[in-house]
């Protein structure tokens, strides 16, 4: 699967790098998801095909909650629906989602003269999802962009997204 997936990011690269006027742009996020309950942080690409596809994977990390870590890896397509005046560019957002979690849970009971009863209750575990949404990029300089998104993960991990990214043109 790891040679799959090289081979698949490889073939990505060598056809789509050479294309003249390609523009690809970085930056961070910050995200609330809502069956996870809580705040997460990206990490963002984006890389444009011409005015109307792009690719956009992310990384999420979200902050621990109830001895929970939720992380997810997000390998999106951009479709520019319209350009909203003195706005930005309208986009539909569609791809693979891979949402890990780990529980770790510590416990140290003292049960009085029965003694002590402590341990470790830990797990880890992934879903594969279908990410759909929309979202809107607005320019807010030359070489940067803000972008808030809504986005809902479908699989085995169902949740909603609402988010904002910073972007950085390179």
């Amino acid at each position: 699967m790891k040679n799959l997936f090289t081979l698949l990011f490889a073939s990505i690269l060598f056809f789509a790098v050479p294309e003249a006027g390609a523009q690809i742009s970085v930056g961070p996020g910050v995200v609330f998801g809502t069956d996870i309950n809580n705040i997460g942080f990206s990490v963002n690409g984006k890389y444009d095909f011409n005015e109307k596809w792009s690719a956009a994977p992310s990384f999420t990390y979200f902050l621990k909650k109830d001895f929970v870590n939720w992380s997810a890896l997000d390998l999106d397509a951009n479709y520019q629906l319209t350009q909203i005046e003195n706005i930005g560019g309208l986009y539909a957002l569609g791809g693979l989602n891979f949402t890990f979690w780990k529980i770790k849970y510590e416990y140290d009971y003292d049960l009085g003269e029965y003694g002590d009863f402590a341990g470790t209750l830990d797990g880890t575990g992934s879903d594969v999802g279908l990410n759909l949404g929309l979202g809107l990029n607005i320019p807010a300089g030359e070489k940067l962009a803000i972008a808030p998104e809504v986005r809902y993960t479908l699989g085995g991990a169902n949740y909603l997204r609402l988010g904002v990214k910073v972007m950085f043109g390179l």
